[in-house]
């Protein structure tokens, strides 16, 4: 039996088809170095191996009939397929590496700023990003989170950035910008802040420049600058539309529209925004009747006192008669009656804000901007006293051409 079976073995071993291995090399076809773990694989099956270190294979054909086609693919490289006739022939396979030309990537933004990178201030900052993430009720409260920032609620609708050093409710010495233009009010000779600024879907960063810099932005900056960007219509073509609500029947819609139009040769040209924020809530009402620290009586004083929130109850000499007690005795201050401040504010919260922009390329990077805001509103605003700002009017056109990082 033993002869019969190795008989048989040996006959096996000579029929085409039965188990063999194909061995070979993988190399580069320009510099012939070796390929490490390209892979070798018999097309329409399961079968295939890798090379080593050397770039050499061995490849079990487990009973595959000739001929029969392999595959050789290698990232970077070309697929190749080879016929194979014989599989007791050694293979060489070079592949050729798989070429494209990428075109020309630009970096426009990153999340670290200019001002970050160029400024010798201490400047934090809140990119497009953070805004959106941003826990706070807007991104001007967001604001608070930043080292070094505090934010004061003045009323729903009036927010006070202080930054390091200083702590005030009053933002007279503080410089906010909205695309390099000062939103100072005349008028009140402050920054009107966010109840006349930029809508938030149209934020592209902010940076804060946290201390005094009137050396490098005049003496505005007594208290540090709030340099607010917006996004070009070209960052972001689109419409995008926010709706928030809360306590104190607060209602705020943003609405932000961009279109973007190219040439005939595909390039953009003419870039188009429009921006719409409507604020409405219930501010708190001012309703303290204690009496003030200025005040010469108390509450149970029979003529009166100087309240917190009254007007024109102050002290006045003629209403004294403890001057001369003999004359009036027993009388005391008499205090004017005053206006209560709930009488006479209107605590009804509005916030309108309109923001157009027409952005043109008169080359690869030079554009001309011509840009419209316009902002309405009613709210209270606390500082070293109450004001109550009703019906603002506010309107700032800008027209600017620029080149980044040239001139503008």
């Amino acid at each position: 039996m033993r002869p019969i079976t190795l008989l048989f073995l040996l006959v096996l071993a000579g029929i085409p088809g039965f188990a063999q291995v194909l061995k070979g090399v993988v190399k580069d076809e320009k510099s012939k170095e070796a390929l490490i773990g390209a892979t070798i694989s018999i097309k329409g099956s399961t079968i295939g191996t890798t090379t080593d270190i050397d770039g050499n294979f061995n490849l079990e054909t487990q009973g595959q009939s000739v001929p029969f086609t392999i595959t050789v693919t290698y990232i970077g490289y070309q697929l190749k397929e080879i016929n194979i006739q014989n599989p007791n022939t050694p293979l060489q396979i070079f592949l050729s590496t798989n070429e494209k030309i990428l075109k020309e990537v630009s970096v426009v933004e990153s999340r670290l700023t200019e001002k970050q990178r160029e400024s010798a201030l201490t400047v934090e900052a809140m990119d497009i990003i953070a805004i959106k993430q941003t826990p706070a009720a807007n991104f001007y409260d967001g604001l608070g989170a930043l080292k070094g920032v505090d934010v004061t609620a003045a009323s729903l609708g009036f927010k006070v950035v202080n930054t390091r050093g200083f702590n005030s409710t009053s933002p007279v010495r503080s410089l906010q910008t909205i695309d390099g233009v000062d939103n100072q009010a005349p008028g009140l000779n402050f920054s009107l802040g966010n109840f006349l600024g930029s809508s938030e879907l149209d934020i592209l960063k902010v940076d804060l420049i946290v201390g005094a810099s009137s050396a490098f932005y005049g003496p505005n900056a007594f208290n540090g600058v709030i340099s607010m960007t917006t996004r070009s219509p070209f960052v972001k073509p689109g419409l995008e539309v926010s709706f928030k609500t809360g306590s104190r029947n607060l209602m705020e819609t943003a609405i932000r529209y961009a279109v973007v139009k190219k040439n005939k040769a595909g390039v953009e040209k003419l870039g188009m925004k429009f921006n719409a924020f409507y604020l409405t809530a219930n501010d708190w009402e001012a309703d303290n009747r204690a009496a003030t620290p200025q005040s010469r009586s108390g509450i149970d004083n029979p003529g009166g006192y100087d309240a917190v929130n009254v007007y024109g109850d102050e002290y006045y000499s003629g209403g004294d008669f403890s001057l001369v007690p003999a004359l009036r005795p027993g009388i005391g201050i008499v205090y004017r009656k005053g206006y209560a401040e709930k009488d006479i504010v209107d605590y009804n919260t509005r916030n309108l804000k309109l923001n157009s922009a027409l952005h043109y390329k008169i080359g690869k990077e030079t554009e001309i901007i011509a840009s419209s805001n316009f902002g309405y509103g009613t709210t209270v605003y606390q500082g070293d006293n109450r004001y109550s700002l009703k019906d603002i009017l506010f309107f700032q056109n800008r027209l600017e051409i620029r080149k980044p990082d040239k001139f503008f």
